[in-house]
């Protein structure tokens, strides 16, 4: 039995997803001896050796890798099993539940929706409706909207056909570019040709989490390259991680990336691509609505 304690853990897959001690003190509001002592404590538990450390590096070991891979989702599962029964006890206040799409950068984040949507209430001399917040993947996002765990969904325009009785709106439009490091000898350009990336490694997400996004995608590639050099990623982290770690390149756009790696990466347009785009939606299950779900409509000028 290892004695492992939630601090340790959530420090740990903080730790590895930031590689930044002082960022991970300031947002668990701990210090950084802390920090270094939470891993150091879960190492000797475990006998492994987490990360590489260097005076200006932090980088995770094979084992610590494989260790991130395999909590995160258990990890996430652990918090969305709060929720759901935070959403519960909210349900007898007549509140809505909101599923946001986990890691990509919508611009319209949960507090900007719950700000605007009170705002809209008072305005409007309407009761208060609090709103919950879930953060899913695609493939979660799905599976929520088919089980009535949320009442809306916020993602991309994805696999919603497979699904009866739900109703889908789009919000906003984006454009599909190339999408490369910084460094990339391609950066710099202004436009490209996608003959350009012939000889990349293309991450693109898995059919498990997105068939149709997955076949667009995968479609598009075969149309201009014979054999396509292809990288699954299981979700959106894993395509910025293989993206920030792996010299990979991707066709969308910057919203793809956590807003903390950003920064490292241009959006190029390609020339064969500029008709291209994605949706994003909000989706939520056909049938009667509730006032409290006609009330959110309203806001959001879809009724």
């Amino acid at each position: 039995m290892y004695h492992i304690t939630t601090e340790q853990i959530e420090t740990f897959l903080m730790l590895a997803h930031r590689k930044n001690y002082r960022e991970v003190s300031e947002m668990l509001f701990i210090t950084q001896p802390t920090v270094t002592k939470y891993i150091q404590r879960l190492e000797k538990e475990l006998n492994i050796l987490l990360f590489r450390r260097s005076t200006q590096s932090v980088e995770l070991t094979e084992e610590g890798e494989l260790l991130f891979e395999t909590w995160m989702p258990l990890y996430r599962r652990f918090s969305d099993s709060i929720a759901v029964a935070q959403q519960f006890s909210l349900g007898r206040k007549k509140s809505l539940a909101i599923g946001i799409l986990r890691d990509y950068n919508s611009e319209r984040s949960p507090g900007e929706l719950e700000k605007g949507f009170k705002e809209y209430l008072v305005r409007n001399n309407l009761p208060d409706i609090p709103l919950s917040f879930r953060f899913l993947s695609m493939s979660e996002q799905r599976e929520a909207l088919r089980l009535r765990h949320i009442d809306f969904s916020f993602c991309l325009g994805f696999d919603y056909d497979t699904l009866r009785d739900v109703r889908v709106h789009t919000i906003a439009r984006k454009k599909v570019n190339a999408l490369l490091r910084s460094s990339h000898p391609l950066a710099g350009k202004q436009e490209i040709s996608i003959e350009e990336l012939k000889d990349e490694t293309f991450v693109i997400i898995s059919p498990a989490e997105s068939f149709s996004a997955n076949h667009v995608t995968e479609t598009m590639l075969h149309k201009f390259f014979r054999h396509p050099r292809i990288r699954i990623a299981s979700n959106l982290q894993s395509l910025a991680y293989a993206l920030s770690q792996e010299g990979c390149v991707t066709l969308g756009n910057r919203h793809f990336l956590s807003k903390e790696c950003i920064d490292s990466f241009i959006e190029v347009p390609v020339a064969e691509l500029k008709q291209a785009g994605y949706e994003e939606t909000v989706a939520y299950p056909s049938g009667p609505l509730s006032e409290e779900q006609k009330r959110f409509l309203e806001f959001l000028g879809i009724v």
